[in-house]
């Protein structure tokens, strides 16, 4: 083999095979065709490997043709990506590519002369066959990847680019070679891309912590083949030194390699382990592991305690949801003999407030798992403004939302022609539990409201925005502010400015149900006051699930 070839072919190989043996060993939502994928591009490569290698070209020249399989991987891995139930398309691209696969395995010369220099009396037939097969998967992903939005469309993309470079790569380099217009070196760059491609769309199907697992993963997997193969070959040249014999004794050589190996393994883990360390902000090596389930072993007493606090409260809002049943329908009955409507409506009023107390008491002592994925921020902003505003009914001040804060810019010259409309911004997206992120905006838009609710011009706005790893969310009113008193103690449970005769009486628990759901994503939640003297409340929410989000002491908001 060429020194070029090996350069060009040996690491794309081992990034593919790295990449979905990685996948299938760490990662959680995983699709089966993406880590088929990745070993359809380690088998192709391995292929023309084998063909670019002196005294293998027959094993080659039957290999090769079974790397078509390739076709398959594509298509196996968009359905994944698009999670197509129905996956006919992708068993026919199988069917199609295992009868070629398995023609050429077994008789190699139909296709090629040896060493896939001349074609074969098949190889115009099946060559157009491939072709036709080809672009109609390539249709198929472009169609899915067009039908997508956000991440999953970057992922359908990254499928359906792969899928035509990995095709120009694979059978593309294979009929320049038998037809003598190139040799298969051509192929490392576009099958490069393809590897490439396909590790994307593998890692950002990863959520949350399996992401960055996986990832550190494939980081160690380097540094480990890196210190490997220095050790080893200083090791192998000392080898016949070392061992009585000269090297000659294999039971000398087992037992010198042992010996060696016995202090070299854990001086290994000791160096990718430190440089680990420095790499990420968060390892996952065994010392960061044991750390870590120490912490989880704390908060799983903690959550044992909440959990017992769970159970009482769903038995305490059991018991009294019955009386408060019977009190409702005794109101109506009251209502219905005659009775004062405002003493009626004051009964009911109070039933209701008993309702929403027990509502967000179960919230705030069952919390439940997160249920991570992509949200786009501005129509889940839009829509909790709405459904405030629903709530408070007619004379509720209007709630503006925005992505960035409007600018009005410098004026125009008189003469000037008119400016062209600024481009709408790209959709936000952020890893999110939808349920949490709407709790959140609406507990605080909803306090926003009601702070305005009796004063003239009252405003609320919510402007979010991306700075870095997190997206900033920012509801601000210009009503009379938070008591300085309750500051200290603003997202502790209870807390309330708002007393029980209040015209919006609070149960103090609105506040630290979203402040702990935004820690439980990783994010900060913060009060600050307002320029106008009203209440700011910033929320920093990670764009990943499972990174944490910096809480700078200064910034957060819009200048």
């Amino acid at each position: 083999m060429s020194e070029f070839a090996a350069l060009a072919l040996y690491p794309i190989w081992a990034v593919a095979a790295a990449v979905g043996l990685t996948a299938l060993r760490l990662g959680r939502t995983r699709g089966r065709g993406l880590v088929a994928l990745c070993f359809c591009l380690a088998l192709w490569i391995t292929g023309l490997i084998l063909l670019k290698t002196p005294g293998t070209a027959r094993l080659a020249e039957r290999l090769i043709p079974v790397g078509i399989v390739l076709a398959g991987g594509f298509l196996h891995a968009g359905a994944d990506v698009a999670r197509i139930e129905r996956r006919g398309v992708v068993w026919i691209g199988y069917a199609i590519s295992a009868v070629i696969a398995a023609l050429g395995f077994t008789f190699p010369h139909l296709l090629y002369a040896p060493g896939a220099r001349a074609p074969g009396p098949l190889f115009f037939p099946i060559a157009t066959v491939a072709a036709l097969a080809t672009a109609l998967e390539i249709s198929w992903l472009t169609r899915l990847a067009l039908a997508a939005r956000g991440r999953d469309r970057r992922r359908r993309v990254a499928i359906a680019l792969g899928s035509v470079v990995g095709s120009l790569g694979g059978g593309g380099a294979i009929a320049l070679r038998v037809l003598g217009l190139a040799d298969v070196d051509v192929a490392a760059p576009l099958l490069l891309i393809a590897v490439l491609l396909a590790a994307y769309a593998v890692l950002s199907g990863e959520q949350g912590r399996a992401r960055e697992l996986v990832r550190q993963g494939l980081a160690y997997a380097a540094i480990t083949a890196a210190l490997s193969a220095v050790g080893l070959v200083g090791f192998y040249r000392l080898l016949p030194s070392l061992s009585p014999g000269g090297g000659r004794s294999v039971p000398w050589v087992i037992l010198v390699t042992f010996f060696a190996a016995l202090p070299l393994e854990p001086l290994r883990h000791l160096i990718v382990e430190r440089i680990g360390r420095m790499l990420f902000r968060a390892p996952t090596g065994v010392p960061d592991l044991a750390e870590q389930i120490e912490r989880s072993e704390t908060r799983a007493d903690h959550a044992e305690r909440l959990a017992e606090i769970g159970r009482l409260a769903s038995a305490v809002a059991h018991e009294i949801r019955n009386p408060l049943g019977v009190i409702a329908a005794q109101a109506k009955l009251l209502e219905r003999g005659g009775a004062s409507p405002a003493s009626v409506a004051a009964v009911r009023a109070q039933v209701e407030r008993a309702r929403r107390f027990l509502d967000d008491l179960l919230r705030f002592s069952k919390p439940r798992p997160l249920d991570i994925s992509e949200v786009e921020v501005l129509p889940a902003l839009q829509l909790a403004a709405t459904n405030v505003r629903l709530v408070m009914g007619e004379g509720a001040p209007p709630i503006d939302v925005a992505l960035k804060p409007e600018s009005a810019g410098p004026r125009p010259h008189p003469g000037a022609p008119p400016a062209m409309p600024a481009a709408p911004p790209d959709p936000l997206a952020i890893e999110v539990d939808r349920g949490a992120f709407n709790d959140v905006a609406t507990i605080l838009a909803h306090n926003a409201v009601i702070a305005v609710s009796d004063r003239d011009g009252g405003e609320v706005s919510i402007r979010a925005r991306r700075d870095g790893a997190v997206v900033i969310v920012i509801i601000e009113d210009n009503g009379p502010g938070v008591p300085p008193e309750l500051e200290a103690t603003l997202f502790q449970p209870f807390v309330t400015g708002r007393g029980r005769d209040a015209k919006h009486p609070g149960t103090g628990l609105g506040l630290a149900i979203a402040h702990r759901w935004v820690e439980r994503h990783g994010g900060t939640l913060r009060h600050e006051r307002a320029p106008g003297g009203g209440a700011r409340f910033v929320a920093r929410w990670p764009v990943r699930a499972g990174a944490p989000a910096p809480d700078p002491i200064q910034g957060g908001g819009f200048g």
